[in-house]
């Protein structure tokens, strides 16, 4: 058995798949299978393929990322030893180790043997950061963690909806939250990344440059208000609303247009809510720059509602829209035994209409690239909370039209 602080993002419980806590892991010896894939379409079919894997890792992985050649970049985090790992010609090996404080949440390839990093916020912003991957050699080159302490947007900019005091549960502290999630590069030297903490999208680059794009706000409730988690109080014991938050894991860029995906919080105090339906997938024009994404308001537009704990997104090379829900019962799923009902890929076009159901009944799925030939990658058994038989897993899977 080993301890694993995961900090699981502080908007839900603070239990999110995304802001961290002390969970210990308990590492089955048993060999790790291969979870079985349902397809909802009769025209479509899912495969492994024998160069695609499965490929086993045996400590936390949250994101893969596919590169110019082909291979497929996997973060790695075994206990205090964190690296990127490389598949390539369906074999596995170090790419580099990443001398970092924190885990390696997010990966974006720029070429072969160059990448982007995000690593892991902690309570108070403590620690996340951006890292730029090349020559062998991983760089910090911006404190993500520093913006967030001097900055919070959620709670200082725009429709300032977050109160630092609503923060002080679960463990936390009333102050900034972190936690660099997903991130996509637009160039070798500027990124987009998803923080899941801080509730907003930022821009940076590798001269440390550092802004908030868009801040998200809470889901709403039937009357269009947005959902009150629980009630803290101020010095002077007045209240103060705290409401569920977004939680934005996920980024996807095609064209003129940003895609932002939501994990969601935790709906209730006592916790005996799940978050179901409750995610969004934003759409945002690509050129807007401190932004609020609320639904009676422009630029952003919610591209597609009614989810549950979006984890991922990507742009397929159909030019679909590809979404990863972590669980239909939501990531509380992973913390609870017997409650997760599997996790699904599902494809859109960029209108937000549904095209296809491309897998269901996934274990635990958190994140999806696309190689240079089009195939579909898959990180799951990514089960941060609950003692598991299956290893995280990367694998290929065959995205076949009949």
């Amino acid at each position: 058995m080993r301890t694993l602080k995961i900090y699981l993002a502080k908007q839900s419980m603070q239990l999110c798949v995304l802001v961290f806590i002390s969970l210990s892991i308990i590492a089955c010896e048993k060999e790790a299978e291969v979870f079985d894939v349902e397809t909802k379409s009769a025209n479509k079919k899912m495969k492994n393929n024998v160069s695609g894997g499965p490929f086993e890792f045996p400590a936390p992985v949250y994101d893969i990322a596919s590169t110019p050649d082909g291979s497929i970049l996997v973060g790695v985090n075994d206990g205090g030893s964190r690296s990127v790992q490389i598949i390539k010609n369906g074999k596995v090996k170090t790419m580099v180790e990443v001398d970092a404080t924190s885990d390696i949440n997010g990966i974006a390839a720029i070429g072969a043997g160059n990448a982007f990093l995000t690593t892991m916020g902690t309570d108070l912003a403590v620690e996340g950061e951006l890292y730029r991957v090349s020559h062998g050699t991983a760089r910090m080159v911006a404190d993500l963690a520093t913006f967030e302490r001097e900055n919070d947007p959620d709670a200082f900019e725009g429709l300032q909806w977050k109160n630092q005091l609503c923060e002080a549960i679960d463990g936390f502290s009333a102050g900034p939250q972190n936690n660099p999630y997903k991130v996509v590069a637009l160039s070798g030297s500027t990124t987009l990344v998803a923080d899941a903490a801080g509730n907003t999208l930022l821009s940076a680059t590798t001269t440390g440059s550092i802004d908030w794009k868009a801040i998200f706000t809470p889901p709403v409730d039937e009357n269009g208000d947005w959902i009150v988690r629980w009630v803290a109080e101020n010095e002077d014991g007045e209240p103060i609303p705290c409401y569920v938050q977004p939680v934005p894991t996920s980024v996807a860029v095609h064209e003129d247009y940003i895609y932002v995906g939501e994990l969601t919080g935790a709906l209730a105090l006592a916790g005996e809510d799940l978050p179901i339906g409750l995610s969004r997938v934003w759409k945002i024009p690509a050129d807007a720059n401190n932004v609020v994404c609320s639904e009676d308001s422009g630029p952003c537009e919610v591209l597609i509602d009614g989810l549950t704990s979006v984890i991922d997104l990507d742009i397929g090379p159909d030019g679909l829209l590809y979404v990863v829900e972590f669980d239909e019962n939501s990531w509380i799923s992973s913390f609870v035994p017997g409650l997760a009902a599997g996790g699904t890929i599902s494809a859109y076009d960029l209108e937000g209409n549904l095209v296809d159901v491309v897998a269901s009944g996934l274990s635990f799925p958190s994140a999806i690239t696309f190689d240079k030939k089009g195939n579909l990658w898959l990180l799951e058994n990514n089960n941060i909370a609950l003692p598991v038989e299956r290893k995280p897993t990367v694998r290929m899977l065959i995205y076949e039209p009949v």
